[in-house]
């Protein structure tokens, strides 16, 4: 367990010429190995590049294929028309082949997005889900029952050409608010985006990217690591760089595994990955009205069931969790519009986990901490 609160600014690093992979031991000693941005000349890279991800060190190891790196998940991302400029896939796809035990954390905001009222009223009536379908351009936030409509109609009409119900599947969406989601572009490029599914890593790619907008690089990762003696995979992709601070702000998130886990269990593991990382992040001091993370478990790893949260097998997957998002939140910070460096504020000695964070908090959020930089 995570005993720490950071707080993550973003740093601007320099271009590399060539592929590159190096440690960095900040403050705490805790020490992250850097990824360098993509140099390939991919479908997805040619749009915008991947981002470095701060990955802690443990027991795992990083592998490839983001939220497809699990066992049962493939993902799509492809342009549908729906951003103004139309430089890039702007609707992306990510679905399990079996029901997948479900959760989701959303933004603290007084304003709640549609999609969001969607998605919350889906985690109460269900307990699993097939789909996360992501569009980028509209964040249908603030557009009445007309905008809740939309979703449902989306939603409905995925479920119809994958053949489940539509309370199995979840919407994000990101993008300018006050807009409705462009529902006839999003519509009719839902065909071309069921046909586009794959298991492979540039599925993954193509979806990491088509979740972006400000963002200038896509976040996406995936480990592996050993839980209760099998094999388990946590992947996951990430959006933000802009209204970035607690909690999450802006920022979309999809969190893939094949570790078997009960739903009670797999609720309380992914609230307190989030609590250590997306809602420890702040940019611009700006709360969004979308925030969304949605995470499925296929169970089809093959590993034991973890029923309780006390058990040392939910301790080993809950390392896991907040690895990946720990990685995904410093690369989001990493990205911050605006910013020229990456500050990690560490609390010793605090009496509580929520102590600490309000102190680091508090540092990270200082303007008069952040010009000394």
């Amino acid at each position: 367990m995570y005993q720490y609160a950071p707080q993550f600014v973003s740093r601007e690093l320099p271009a590399l010429s060539s592929p590159k992979v190096w440690s960095y031991s900040g403050s705490s000693g805790r020490v992250v190995k850097v990824r360098a941005v993509s140099l390939t000349m991919s479908d997805t890279s040619n749009y915008i590049p991947k981002a470095p991800i701060f990955l802690p060190e443990g027991p795992w190891k990083e592998v490839p294929g983001g939220v497809t790196a699990a066992e049962g998940f493939k993902a799509a991302g492809i342009c549908a028309g729906l951003r103004v400029k139309h430089d890039k896939p702007d609707l992306a796809l990510v679905t399990c082949d079996v029901d997948a035990i479900s959760a989701g954390v959303f933004t603290t905001n007084t304003v709640l997005a549609a999609p969001v009222l969607f998605c919350k009223k889906a985690l109460n009536n269900s307990k699993t889900a097939r789909a996360v379908l992501i569009n980028a351009g509209q964040a249908n936030a603030a557009t009445g029952d007309a905008g809740y409509q939309d979703v449902i109609e989306c939603a409905s009409s995925l479920a119809e050409l994958l053949q489940m119900r539509p309370e199995e599947v979840f919407i994000e969406s990101t993008g300018v608010i006050g807009r409705r989601i462009n529902k006839e572009a999003l519509l009719s490029s839902l065909p071309n985006l069921v046909d586009s599914l794959s298991s492979s890593t540039e599925g993954a790619d193509s979806a990491a990217v088509a979740i972006t907008t400000t963002d200038l690089v896509s976040k996406s990762v995936a480990i592996e690591s050993q839980v209760g003696g099998r094999t388990v995979r946590v992947g996951g992709m990430a959006k933000g760089s802009g209204m970035i601070h607690p909690n999450m702000a802006t920022m979309l998130g999809v969190i893939t595994t094949d570790a078997l886990v009960a739903s009670d269990v797999w609720r309380k593991m992914v609230l307190a990955a989030v609590n250590r990382s997306f809602n420890q992040i702040t940019v611009d001091g700006d709360t969004s009205t979308n925030d969304t993370v949605i995470a499925l478990a296929s169970g089809l790893s093959g590993s034991t069931r973890i029923a309780s949260i006390d058990s040392y097998e939910a301790m080993q997957l809950q390392e896991c969790l907040d690895a990946v998002m720990q990685g995904l939140a410093k690369s989001i910070a990493w990205d911050g519009e605006g910013a020229t460096c990456l500050i990690e504020v560490t609390v010793t000695g605090a009496d509580s986990e929520a102590e600490a964070s309000k102190i680091a908090r508090s540092v990270a959020s200082s303007s008069l901490v952040k010009v000394q930089f």
